[in-house]
């Protein structure tokens, strides 16, 4: 008789256990919104600028419903200049930008405040530049995506690397090294350079990688 009853406060502890994790993410997520957030969500290269600049096509604004939301992105020039540029959007959801320049690094700083926040304090051209110079300079990479599929003899696992994302904080060329482990234990490497911050196509595969790598980057002098 004792069996039957431990399982129904089995069933009921899982029951209030979800519950309450339920309402305590209800809670978080209702929190979150206390202060609206704003993120680049597509960008390329413009078709003009060869292979440097940026464009940021479009963004994502995250807040409370109806409510009125002002956004601040400060992009980086090759200059050294922090460009500002401000929007307006009025609940969640996608943002157009249109923003497109042959001198962009891509590089960006994004800023979000509710329109009746009085206490909310976006920072000035000159802050933002003093608050990225003082932060590590290195270059960094970073490979994104890499897929395996079938060798076209049949035989074997083709190894493709497909894309990686530079970041440059000083908006200069850099130049990337891949290092590609081969099965017979050897190593390939293939170089790139990149201009500014975004993502690079590698476009790069062989039957005979392994799908192990080391990377390298630095600045072109």
């Amino acid at each position: 008789m004792s069996r039957p009853y431990s399982s129904v406060l089995f069933k009921i502890s899982i029951v209030a256990l979800l519950m309450c994790f339920l309402a305590s993410y209800k809670l978080k997520s209702w929190q979150d919104l206390s202060k609206p957030e704003f993120k680049i969500s597509e960008r390329g290269r413009p078709e003009a600028c060869a292979d440097r600049g940026c464009m940021f096509k479009s963004g994502f604004v995250r807040c409370e419903e109806k409510k009125w939301v002002n956004v601040v992105l400060y992009i980086q020039n090759q200059s050294g200049y922090w460009e500002r540029k401000e929007f307006k959007r009025q609940g969640p959801g996608y943002m157009n930008l249109s923003l497109s320049d042959c001198k962009y690094t891509g590089n960006y700083y994004a800023y979000a405040c509710y329109q009746d926040d009085k206490q909310c304090a976006i920072p000035e051209n000159h802050e933002v530049e003093a608050m990225h110079n003082k932060k590590d300079q290195t270059p960094k990479f970073k490979i994104l995506k890499i897929t395996r599929g079938k060798c076209s003899t049949g035989q074997g696992e083709n190894v493709k690397f497909e894309s990686g994302y530079v970041y440059s904080p000083t908006g200069g060329q850099v130049e990337i090294t891949l290092f590609m482990e081969k099965s017979d234990g050897k190593w390939s490497k293939k170089h790139y350079t990149f201009n500014g911050t975004g993502n690079l196509n590698l476009a790069v595969d062989g039957c005979d990688l392994t799908g192990n790598y080391k990377t390298m980057i630095q600045y072109v002098k």
